[in-house]
C-alpha cells in the first residue's frame, strides 16, 4: 500500500505536474471516490450524547453505520403482573447478551436508540446518556488520509492530469488542450476500471466469481462448466 500523497510524484513523472499538496489531495479525493474502493474495517465507538444540543459527532473515519444502541437491554418492562415490570426477565435478558456477545462481530449490546444522520453528526431525540456505535470505518494513515494501491495511484494522477488539462484549454479555449483532456480522458476510465479489479483473487473469491457467472449446477456431476450466456 502506498501513502495518498504518492499521487503528487507520480502525475510529476507522467505528466509533468506541478501540483500543489491541497489541489491534489481535493482532486485526488474526488477520484478516489469515483473509483470507489473503500477499505474498511469494523469499529466500535462508545461516547456520551451532549445534554445541549442531543448530538454526536462521529470520527473522521466513519463510512456506514451499522447499530447505535444505549445501555438498557429491551426487558420486559411492563407487565400485568407488576407495577413496575417484570424484573425477572431482565436479568434473563442480561444473561442473554452476555452469550451472544462475542458470537457476531456485528453484534452490539444495548438497546437500539433512535437518530437522525446528518453529515458526520447524530442527532437524538433525547439524552440517552452513553450511546454504543457500530460502524464500518475507511482505513486511514497518520495523516487521515486512505491508503492507495500501485493501480490507485497511476488513476488518480491521470485524473489529476485529465482535470488540470481540461480546466487549462477551457480557460483559454486551446482546442489543443481540449483535445488532450478527452484523451486523459479515455485514458483515466480504462486505468479506472483496471483500479477496480483487486490484484490478487483468492480461491474462495474465485468460486463466488464462477457460481455468478455460470449456472447452479455447475459442481453436479456429468454437467458442463462452460458459463452461460
Amino acid at each position: 500500500m502506498e501513502n495518498f500523497n504518492s499521487i503528487i510524484t507520480q502525475a510529476n513523472l507522467l505528466y509533468g505536474l506541478d501540483m500543489n499538496e491541497d489541489d491534489a489531495l481535493e482532486i485526488g479525493l474526488i477520484a478516489w471516490n469515483k473509483i470507489g474502493n473503500k477499505q474498511c474495517k469494523l469499529y466500535r465507538y462508545r461516547t456520551k450524547i451532549d445534554c445541549d444540543t442531543l448530538s454526536v459527532d462521529l470520527p473522521c473515519n466513519c463510512d456506514e453505520i451499522e447499530a447505535v444502541t444505549y445501555d438498557f437491554e429491551d426487558w420486559k418492562y411492563t407487565s400485568n403482573d407488576t407495577v413496575n415490570g417484570d424484573y425477572q426477565s431482565q436479568f434473563i435478558e442480561n444473561y442473554i447478551e452476555s452469550r451472544k456477545l462475542y458470537e457476531n462481530p456485528y453484534y452490539i449490546s444495548g438497546k437500539y436508540a433512535k437518530y437522525e444522520r446528518i453529515g458526520d453528526t447524530l442527532y437524538f431525540g433525547k439524552d440517552y446518556g452513553m450511546v454504543n456505535i457500530l460502524y464500518k470505518g475507511v482505513i486511514l494513515d497518520d495523516d487521515d488520509l486512505p491508503y492507495l494501491t500501485s493501480k490507485e495511484v497511476d488513476a488518480i494522477a491521470c485524473y489529476c492530469a485529465y482535470v488540470k488539462r481540461f480546466k487549462e484549454g477551457w480557460a483559454t479555449h486551446n482546442q489543443g488542450m481540449l483535445q488532450e483532456a478527452q484523451l486523459l480522458e479515455q485514458k483515466w476510465l480504462k486505468l479506472c476500471d483496471a483500479a477496480r479489479v483487486p490484484t490478487y483473487i483468492n480461491q474462495n473469491d474465485m468460486n463466488k466469481i464462477l457460481d455468478a457467472k455460470t449456472n447452479w449446477n455447475r459442481k453436479i456431476f456429468n454437467k458442463s462448466y462452460k458459463p452461460t450466456k
